[in-house]
C-alpha cells in the first residue's frame, strides 16, 4: 500500500483543488440558494468518480411531499424513510453537478490492488480531502442552513459509513446525521 499512498497523496491536492474551484464556480451560480446539504458522492468502483453534490430543505421537503403521496408513503412517513431521503443523493436537487475521475494514470499498480484495500484507501483520502476543504474559504462562502451537512460515501453505502468515517478523523458537527 505504500506506492498507493505516494499516488493517491499526490492526487490529493488536485481534488481538492477541483472542489474548491467547482463549489465557487456553483455558490456563485447560486448565491440566492441556502443549502442544507454537501457531499461526495463516490464511484470508487468507476475509476474512483467523484460527484459533487448540494440540496437544499426547500427541495427535500418538494421531494419529500412528492414521496409521502405516491405508492411507498407508509416508508417515507417514517423517520427512517425521511433520513433515508434526506441523505441520499440520487434525490438531491443538486446531484453530480461536478464529476471527477480521480484516477490520472490508467497504467498505475492501483489497479492490482485488491478491491477492498481500493475502496478503504481512496474512502479515507476524500473524506480527508473533504476535512481539508472545511478549511477553505470556498467552504466558508456557502450559504448554510442550520442543520448543514457533509457526507462523503460510495454510492451504495449508507450515510451512517460517512458519518462514522469523517468523526474518525476529525468531530465537526456538520459530520453528524440528524
Amino acid at each position: 500500500m505504500e506506492s498507493l499512498r505516494s499516488y493517491h497523496e499526490e492526487s490529493a491536492a488536485n481534488i481538492l483543488s477541483f472542489v474548491r474551484q467547482r463549489v465557487d464556480e456553483f455558490t456563485r451560480e447560486h448565491q440566492n440558494e441556502v443549502f442544507s446539504g454537501f457531499a461526495f458522492d463516490c464511484n470508487v468502483y468507476e475509476g474512483v468518480e467523484l460527484n459533487l453534490c448540494f440540496t437544499t430543505n426547500g427541495h427535500l421537503t418538494d421531494i419529500l411531499h412528492y414521496y409521502q403521496t405516491g405508492e411507498y408513503q407508509k416508508y417515507y412517513l417514517s423517520e427512517e424513510g425521511i433520513l433515508g431521503l434526506k441523505y441520499n443523493t440520487g434525490d438531491w436537487m443538486y446531484q453530480c453537478f461536478s464529476c471527477m475521475n480521480c484516477i490520472e494514470d490508467h497504467t498505475y499498480s492501483y489497479f492490482r490492488t485488491d478491491e477492498q484495500g481500493k475502496h478503504t484507501y481512496w474512502m479515507e483520502l476524500l473524506s480527508q480531502v473533504m476535512v481539508d476543504f472545511l478549511a477553505t474559504p470556498e467552504y466558508a462562502a456557502i450559504n448554510k442552513s442550520d442543520d448543514f451537512s457533509v457526507l462523503v460515501y460510495d454510492h451504495d453505502e449508507d450515510a451512517e459509513v460517512s458519518e462514522k468515517r469523517l468523526m474518525k478523523i476529525s468531530p465537526n458537527p456538520v459530520f453528524i446525521l440528524n
